[in-house]
């Protein structure tokens, strides 16, 4: 809780040495299975043939340009889960992409199709262009039903962990006047606006978080609005709200809560002021 990616700097390929002709940011990494969220940038020209799968799901969100998979684009906003032995015939880019990518393990890929029962297809959750689907596919944010003023497009729920993935978003001025935590892992990342958590800073635009289970923050507000991509690790969805109210700082100052080797990186976000 919580660093801006715009300060982790590039790598050439993931932590394993897959991909070394990728640039990736990594905003983090289970040490043990090699699981990690990242952002990939794809350069101009890139081109991937195959047939060729992966030996881990790949989530993920473009956050600019565009990718085509097996002939398909997905550009800005575009999401999908693609489960491990899901077969790319080919990834391409002409003009370049940066994607927001978790993986389930440390990349590695593989010629041809995969082994028998090695991939499952109740995982995939093909390409949805979010941003021309307008707001239909939005509903009222079930996680909170009794604050009014946010919404949630949901993107994947997975069939055997129940965990999710989703587009979280708030009107301005939203705001929750208590503390408040889940009982699994929560991972963050803004797409747009300002989200201001009394106890770690206002997150903005690139704005990560890997929220531990059982952790109080709060409470939290936003003048703006926001949006933000967020998905749990470890079992559904839930919230711990003790009913305490406390005022929200809507200028709450940047405390960061984040791994040694991620200290360096953390720094406050520039945030946007009208004067």
């Amino acid at each position: 809780m919580f660093i801006q990616a715009q300060d982790v700097p590039w790598r050439a390929g993931f932590a394993n040495s897959a991909f070394p002709e990728l640039d990736v940011k990594i905003l983090s990494i289970d040490s043990d299975t090699g699981a990690c969220s990242t952002i990939v940038k794809y350069p101009a020209g890139w081109d991937f043939v195959g047939p060729r799968y992966l030996n881990c799901h790949e989530e993920i969100l473009i956050l600019d340009g565009a990718i085509e998979i097996n002939g398909e684009t997905f550009g800005h906003h575009c999401y999908a889960n693609l489960p491990k032995g899901w077969v790319r015939e080919r990834v391409r880019s002409p003009r370049g992409a940066v994607v927001l990518t978790m993986l389930s393990a440390a990349p590695k890929d593989e010629y041809g199709a995969p082994p028998t029962g090695f991939y499952d297809e109740k995982l995939l959750v093909p390409r949805q262009d979010i941003a021309r689907e307008g707001l239909e596919t939005w509903t009222e944010n079930p996680y909170t039903r009794y604050i009014k003023g946010t919404g949630v497009r949901p993107l994947r729920q997975d069939p055997y962990t129940k965990e999710i993935s989703i587009l979280y978003s708030a009107l301005p001025f939203r705001y929750m006047s208590k503390r408040w935590t889940h009982p699994i892992v929560q991972e963050m990342f803004v797409l747009a606006g300002e989200y201001a958590i009394n106890d770690v800073g206002v997150m903005c635009p690139g704005s990560y978080a890997w929220w531990r289970e059982n952790v109080m923050h709060g409470p939290y507000g936003s003048l703006t609005g926001f949006m933000m991509f967020i998905r749990s690790d470890g079992g559904p969805l839930s919230n711990i709200i003790p009913p305490d109210i406390i005022e929200v700082d809507y200028d709450a100052p940047y405390r960061p809560v984040v791994a040694d080797d991620m200290k360096t990186y953390a720094k406050p976000p520039a945030r946007r002021t009208l004067f």
